[in-house]
């Protein structure tokens, strides 16, 4: 089935009526089409670009010793990340086949923020989503058994999306869910039968988890992650 492709206008409508931290650079913004498997360039400079999910999704990857890929931060829609050439180490790059970002100039972030404390406040909370990020992963790494990585994931899909529905949009294959949770894909699969076996939950597509029994999900994750739903007072605050 081929992917419908939308013009850079829509896009910006969408962007336009999401409320985030750098609202007031949106008009200088540029609209990004990613294709799943293309590396988002990081030959900016050493001021680099912040990005922005619009839809889609994107992984930042590093070597691990053993010569496995390690994804060490999944950004999803609403998610921000920096790319700059300081970090040559790590790999960035689009997963889904339609990954569209925005993109904000480094230089000119920096310099708004260097003339208006209150953007530089609002630039600091969207560097502390990377530091949020970081830390539910190791929540979720921590976890003994594939049940409860397994388990944690879901549960942290399911808190980082707008409205918690109970119904996760996986928007990763199994191969991504493993080299973020460092285990083996087998492993992953065989979690995902389990936890259907044990009626916690359903699959409703193939990318679409549906959460059957929540508390039962959280007592195998081990740990309730906390919950990243941003308050919609604090969104119409940014947002003005």
């Amino acid at each position: 089935m081929k992917t419908r492709t939308h013009a850079a206008d829509y896009y910006r409508r969408i962007l336009s009526a999401q409320p985030h931290a750098l609202k007031r650079l949106d008009p200088f913004a540029a609209i990004v089409k990613c294709h799943g498997g293309q590396e988002i360039s990081n030959d900016s400079g050493p001021a680099g670009h912040w990005y922005y999910v619009i839809v889609g999704a994107v992984r930042r990857c590093l070597i691990r010793s053993d010569g496995r890929q390690q994804i060490v931060d999944l950004m999803l829609p609403r998610d921000f990340f920096f790319v700059s050439d300081s970090r040559r180490e790590e790999t960035i790059e689009a997963i889904a086949e339609e990954t569209v970002l925005a993109s904000y100039p480094g230089g000119r972030v920096e310099l708004f923020a260097e003339r208006d404390p209150q953007f530089a406040r609002e630039l600091r909370e969207v560097a502390f989503q990377s530091l949020t990020r970081s830390r539910e992963q190791l929540l979720i790494l921590g976890g003994v058994t594939a049940l409860e990585k397994v388990g944690s994931f879901l549960l942290s899909l399911d808190k980082r999306a707008f409205e918690a529905s109970g119904q996760v949009e996986l928007p990763v294959t199994r191969y991504d869910i493993a080299e973020y949770l460092a285990v083996s894909v087998e492993t992953v699969c065989r979690a995902f039968t389990d936890l259907q076996h044990l009626g916690v939950i359903t699959l409703a597509g193939k990318r679409t988890v549906k959460i059957l029994n929540r508390g039962a999900l959280e007592d195998r994750a081990g740990a309730r992650l906390p919950d990243r739903r941003p308050e919609p007072m604090a969104l119409s605050r940014t947002a003005a």
